[in-house]
């Protein structure tokens, strides 16, 4: 999996999470395969590390900003951004091998 493609996912997921009231219910009418997908990343983001895990969660749960989420973790914004780009090789590595286990 590459990174463009990881990178394509969590913006599915973001969008995921903002609407993700609506979503659900119109999802038990009509299912679609992004919930197969945020469970995925959801698995994969289980076990990483802890600050990983808090930047996944700021940045494509709660869909804040690079910016608001170093404020909110009281980070400044380039660790965030050094974070996001040890969290995109984590998921890409992690999702690649469940793949392949699967």
């Amino acid at each position: 999996m590459t990174t463009e493609e990881i990178k394509k996912d969590l913006k599915t997921i973001r969008g995921y999470y903002a609407e993700r009231q609506a979503l659900e219910s119109e999802f038990l009418l009509l299912p679609h395969k992004t919930t197969k997908l945020v469970q995925a990343y959801a698995d994969a983001i289980y076990d990483a590390p802890l600050d990983l895990y808090r930047v996944y969660f700021a940045l494509y749960v709660k869909g804040l900003t690079q910016e608001a989420a170093a404020e909110e973790l009281n980070y400044c914004t380039e660790y965030i951004r050094q974070k996001n780009k040890k969290l995109l090789e984590y998921l890409r590595e992690n999702i690649t091998e469940r793949r392949k286990a699967a």
